[in-house]
């Protein structure tokens, strides 16, 4: 209980630092003429974020997103994003209008005006964030999928064995059988003998294996998901990699864009290379952090690697433009650089957030792949039981009739040549007949006859009868 509550307290730290990144930048001046407003924000941005968050992981992504519903999920994120960016705008207007403060360097209203593409972004980021909080489900599922996948190889694999194990050789099988009943009535001492090394070569092999059935690992959370479905083709197939790579350009684009001041310069040199910085770091991430830390389960490390990359991207680009605007805003360094520390704190987090959202992404793919994986792993341990059912053979039953033959050939040698004829007729068609696709039912009803007659050898006051409607024989 002690640790959810420290991690529920972490989690709304993180939040609120976030938040501070997020509201109108006042100079230090403004700061302290509406510094109740300020405070007001934050806190509704922060509940507004933690509630958000525990929403989407408790409810959006196990209800919607996990049972295919992922438009119903991306406009309930989007709708987070519009509450978010509302809270915002609401709070700039406030600051502007009722102090009478100038704008800041992150500003959506502008003469009255609401700025497209500072909405476009704040959205965006918001938008990435949110799915990002998603990581502990993705990783658990993730982790329980491999599990998963492993002991149904495990399995799978066991099975073959066994297949190879317990597989009678049909052919000796039938040769042998044919054999005896060749010769029972000249040799029913040879015929018996045959037998008997028959049914202990047999012995040995179906009941001399290890095989042992493992328990099914723990089941995954009841869900209807499709894998096959177009938006998950898109995320995770490899001829749609350009598309994809092409959508988390322009989405970290649009979130670059808070970051410039507006003017034709910034659009043209400070916006192409803050978003080449970013990049860089986004594919490090994927292409390094990812698969060497989390994948790993370094989770720990992970966070400290893209924390760090994210303070030197900071230390290059970023604050020393914020660290000029702050100062030429107010003169007064010492209130400044305090403000420029919080701000650079926050930053740090914000722009990790979406980061670490492109390893959710990530993550998502592995745990889809995975489940595909199992749905093949699956269908082919089916069909190895289908064809192991097919061939298998009730070894009582065999053994007995084995016994009951040996028994016959010493008082009725030509009666056990023809049980001996039925027995290797009816094994013939239970391992070649069901095998196929469709079989005719005259042929079963003969199999089925033959059994009969055969348990009529071991069965005292044993009869029974067939009866059929003439040409249901020839129905597949």
């Amino acid at each position: 209980m002690k640790r959810k509550i420290a991690n529920n307290m972490a989690i709304v730290a993180i939040l609120g630092f976030i938040a501070l990144g997020r509201i109108y930048l006042v100079s230090p001046e403004g700061l302290r003429i509406a510094g109740t407003a300020l405070t007001v924000e934050i806190a509704i941005l922060t509940l507004a974020y933690f509630m958000a968050t525990i929403l989407n992981i408790r409810v959006l992504v196990p209800r919607l997103l996990l049972r295919n519903r992922f438009t119903a999920y991306m406009l309930s994120l989007l709708g987070f994003t519009v509450i978010f960016t509302a809270i915002e705008v609401g709070f700039e207007r406030l600051l502007i209008d009722y102090y009478h403060l100038l704008p800041g360097k992150h500003w959506y209203l502008s003469d009255d005006s609401i700025l497209v593409l500072e909405l476009l972004s704040s959205v965006t980021v918001y938008f990435i964030s949110m799915a990002g909080t998603a990581i502990v489900i993705f990783m658990r599922l993730w982790k329980q999928s491999g599990a998963r996948m492993r002991d149904l190889e495990e399995q799978n694999a066991r099975s073959e064995l066994e297949k190879v194990r317990t597989r009678i050789d049909s052919g000796a099988l039938f040769d042998t059988l044919e054999k005896a009943a060749g010769i029972v009535c000249r040799s029913p001492a040879e015929a018996s003998g045959i037998l008997m090394k028959l049914s202990k070569s047999l012995r040995t092999q179906l009941y001399e294996s290890e095989y042992k059935q493992h328990t099914p690992p723990q089941k995954l959370p009841a869900q209807t998901f499709n894998l096959s479905s177009p938006f998950l083709n898109f995320l995770t197939d490899k001829r749609y990699r350009a598309g994809r790579h092409l959508l988390l350009i322009t989405g970290f684009m649009l979130i670059m864009i808070a970051n410039i001041d507006g003017t034709w310069p910034s659009f043209l040199v400070t916006l192409p290379l803050s978003l080449l910085f970013y990049l860089i770091l986004i594919y490090i991430n994927i292409y390094v952090f990812f698969p060497k830390l989390m994948m790993r389960n370094k989770m720990a490390a992970y966070i400290a690697a893209v924390t760090f990359s994210v303070a030197l991207l900071l230390l290059a680009i970023a604050i020393p433009q914020q660290t000029s605007h702050i100062l030429n805003i107010d003169g007064n360094g010492h209130t400044s650089i305090r403000i420029l520390v919080l701000y650079t704190v926050s930053d740090i987090i914000k722009i990790s957030f979406p980061i670490i959202s492109v390893s959710v992404m990530l993550l998502f793919q592995y745990w889809v792949r995975n489940e595909r994986h199992i749905a093949e792993l699956e269908a082919a341990r089916l069909r190895s039981e289908l064809e192991q059912l097919q061939n298998q053979v009730n070894p009582h039953f065999l053994f007995n009739m084995l016994n009951n033959i040996i028994v016959l050939t010493k008082k009725n040698p030509g009666e056990a040549a023809n049980v001996l004829h039925k027995l290797s007729n009816m094994l013939q068609y239970q391992f070649r007949g069901f095998t196929k696709q469709s079989i005719r039912l005259g042929d079963d009803i003969h199999f089925l006859t033959d059994y009969l007659n055969l348990e009529k050898l071991r069965r005292d006051n044993f009869e029974f009868s067939i009866t059929a409607d003439d040409g249901v024989e020839e129905i597949s």
